[in-house]
């Protein structure tokens, strides 16, 4: 009997600890979302293909080196090389060669191509830590929706347990004769529009939350939960930098930004190469080589006419040597006409110089309007959450005295509730400034490049 109870507990802990639920913070989040998000992946792929054409780029100013070995059959009539003569039999030949080459002038191509393929190499730096830029981004602003969400939700769990406090109030009141059931009818009315209120937050916080796990990359089937954050009002009222100075070190930072000035970089380079098509090129080259045939003969007997009557195939080691061969040359090339390609390759440059320039633009007008929206944001946000503090003091005394008053019978139902709706919106209000503040503080943070979200618990 002991032995099966022990099994039994020993099951219920196993299990239990398989479903515990995972709590995450606003850092830990982070941490996952960088690990697992696929543009990140994506561009750390580009980034190292990127350096592999760099480095690419830096071995084609060595020279080439070629080495050939054959060996061939062939029967009937043809041109023996070897022997420099016709021959109509079964030949067997073969030879081997070494060439190398070295481009001595190319109209700076390899150069240019060097230095455009290190810029493509650090614009792809740059978009990795521009994605993960905007993973934070969009973390953080997954992570606060929960969170403020859940706070709501604390306020409507307390609005209903009062409303049930005051429900049994009035309930005793009406049993003891001095009360009535419109009064009773009143409070469960806004306890079913309380609960709905509830299950609709809830319905939020759950959507919420499967599109944060979502955007984390993480199995939806398991339970996730996730912890608040931790902030007391000196950080919420500490006072803003100026716009100026928030906007140039978000411009100085930005890594998307900077990934397109390099890119434009990369396009003028590659504009100068188009150009630089039209110059001459000289390369150098030489070879060394040589091979046998069986027609290749030494003359053991004649005849008295002369003709060979035995003869025997000369050995592979003398025939390389007797028919070594050496070469050198250089090569000038001239593009005189290329069939236009050099002409419309200018072209193609130049537009993709263009569409560079223009990205740049738009890169920096979309920096410039989110750096803009976050700081106003922020601007409101501090604003309405000053407001709705020192406003929330005085809904919350006068929602004490609406309700001693009621209690007492000297204030109807409808002035309690309008109290009482006055006091939940206040505390709404104070939630979504407070966390408004949170949002943008933080995006504004990773805009300028400043330390990562801290204070998750």
């Amino acid at each position: 009997m002991k032995k099966f109870i022990y099994t039994v507990v020993l099951g219920l802990l196993v299990s239990g600890g398989v479903f515990a639920q995972r709590i995450l913070t606003l850092e830990e989040c982070i941490d996952i979302a960088l690990k697992n998000n696929i543009s990140i992946k994506t561009a750390r792929n580009n980034a190292i293909s990127a350096k592999a054409g760099f480095t690419q780029s830096k071995f084609n100013f060595l020279p080439s080196l070629n080495a050939n070995a054959s060996h061939n059959w062939s029967e009937g009539l043809q041109f023996d090389q070897t022997v420099g003569d016709l021959v109509n039999t079964t030949t067997l030949f073969g030879g081997g060669s070494l060439s190398a080459g070295v481009t001595l002038f190319d109209g700076f191509s390899n150069r240019l191509i060097m230095g455009q393929r290190k810029l493509e190499y650090q614009a792809a730096l740059q978009t990795i830590e521009s994605n993960i830029q905007a993973t934070e981004a969009s973390v953080i602003n997954g992570f606060l929706s929960i969170i403020s969400t859940k706070e709501q939700l604390k306020i409507s769990n307390r609005t209903l347990e009062l409303l049930n406090e005051q429900l049994q109030r009035q309930e005793r009141i009406e049993r003891a004769g001095t009360g009535s059931m419109e009064e009773v009818y009143n409070f469960r009315s806004l306890i079913a529009q309380q609960k709905l209120t509830i299950v609709n937050q809830s319905n939020t916080l759950a959507t919420s939350e499967l599109a944060l796990i979502q955007l984390l990359l993480l199995d939806a089937s398991e339970d996730y939960d996730f912890a608040g954050i931790t902030v007391n009002d000196a950080e919420l009222e500490v006072e803003i930098e100026e716009f100026n100075s928030v906007y140039d070190k978000s411009i100085a930072y930005s890594p998307g930004l900077k990934s397109a000035n390099i890119a434009l970089e990369a396009s003028e380079k590659s504009l100068k190469r188009a150009k630089y098509s039209w110059m001459p090129s000289l390369d150098a080259s030489a070879s060394w080589g040589t091979n046998w045939s069986s027609n290749f003969v030494n003359v053991l007997e004649t005849d008295a006419e002369g003709r060979p009557t035995r003869t025997e195939v000369t050995d592979w080691s003398t025939q390389f040597e007797r028919n070594e061969s050496k070469s050198a040359s250089l090569n000038l090339r001239v593009p005189l006409f290329t069939r236009f390609a050099n002409r419309t390759g200018i072209q193609q440059s130049k537009m993709q110089l263009l569409n560079a320039q223009l990205n740049v633009e738009q890169t920096k007008n979309t920096l410039t309007n989110q750096v803009q929206q976050a700081y106003l944001g922020l601007v409101n946000a501090k604003t309405a959450y000053a407001a709705a503090k020192e406003s929330l003091v005085n809904l919350n005394t006068s929602f004490e005295f609406s309700k001693t008053r009621y209690e007492s019978g000297t204030i109807d139902f409808v002035t309690y509730l309008q109290s009482l709706n006055n006091q939940i919106g206040g505390e709404f209000q104070l939630v979504q400034a407070k966390y408004g503040i949170m949002l943008r503080k933080l995006i504004l943070d990773i805009f300028t490049g400043e330390s990562r979200p801290a204070g998750s618990n």
